[in-house]
């Protein structure tokens, strides 16, 4: 499989730090300290389907496509925030060298019950394991990464540890790929990774495609209200948000707007 060269850097970065932190910790000492809790898996789900259109909120504090997006060192006041407008989970992105987060920021403001989705280049099963004893509910795979077999293991990895998967596909050939994985949720990036340029009608387009069996999530170049209802419309159950939430000087209010504007 060929990978975007824009991702290029980004998973040899990924593949570093991990490497890393299996110098601290090994997998084996990851399987020891696990404890498997299924009711995580479950939270994420649930959260995610009830009626209407659900929001997975982001805390992210750079992008290579945004640039800096914030200086906070501390995630805990902006995830009260999201939870206080109504958010359905968090996406937390945990990717160090551009992204400028950390495993640590799985478990910011502990009291926020909210299940936490670890967002990051997810490459094996080291890195999912990490997200289940850091605190996660569920993990992202994200298909242009991996080739099928590596997909299929992660999935099966992250079902015993009892974690929820969301596989992002950004096509219908990655989606005919990720389907028969059965994940919890299949998300769709409007983000071309070659060129980082959105085209949100790349959603609208493979949204109608995915099974309703799963939670459907659109990803990506959501910016208001008119953009929420036309995902809503193609079939999402979900919308994750994170540079529109991350630019808000208030993201409480902006989420309680965009939920009654949507009849929320």
């Amino acid at each position: 499989m060929t990978v975007a060269k824009r991702l290029e850097p980004i998973l040899a970065a990924v593949a570093v730090r991990a490497a890393e932190r299996r110098a601290r910790f090994s997998l084996a000492d990851l399987r020891a300290g696990l404890e498997v809790d299924s009711s995580r898996r479950e939270s994420f789900t649930a959260s995610l389907s009830t009626p209407g259109l659900a929001f997975i909120t982001e805390c992210k504090r750079r992008a290579p496509s945004a640039g800096a997006l914030s200086s906070e060192a501390k995630l805990d006041e902006r995830i009260r925030s999201y939870a206080a407008g109504g958010a359905a989970a968090l996406s937390i992105l945990t990717e160090q060298d551009h992204f400028d987060g950390n495993l640590d920021d799985l478990k910011a403001a502990p009291e926020i019950q909210l299940p936490r989705l670890r967002k990051d280049f997810i490459l094996d099963e080291a890195m999912v394991l990490e997200a289940q004893l850091g605190g996660a509910s569920a993990v992202l795979l994200i298909a242009a990464c991996l080739e099928d077999s590596e997909m299929r293991e992660l999935r099966e990895v992250a079902r015993e540890a009892g974690l929820g998967v969301l596989i992002e596909v950004h096509d219908e050939a990655e989606l005919e790929r990720a389907v028969p994985l059965a994940p919890e949720a299949l998300g769709v990036n409007a983000r071309n990774l070659t060129t980082f340029e959105i085209d949100l009608e790349v959603s609208l387009r493979i949204l109608p495609r995915m099974p309703s069996s799963c939670v459907r999530v659109a990803e990506s170049g959501l910016h208001g209200p008119e953009d929420l209802l036309r995902v809503r419309s193609a079939g999402a159950d979900a919308a994750l948000i994170g540079t529109a939430l991350m630019r808000s000087d208030d993201p409480t209010a902006t989420l309680i707007d965009w939920r009654r504007s949507l009849g929320a």
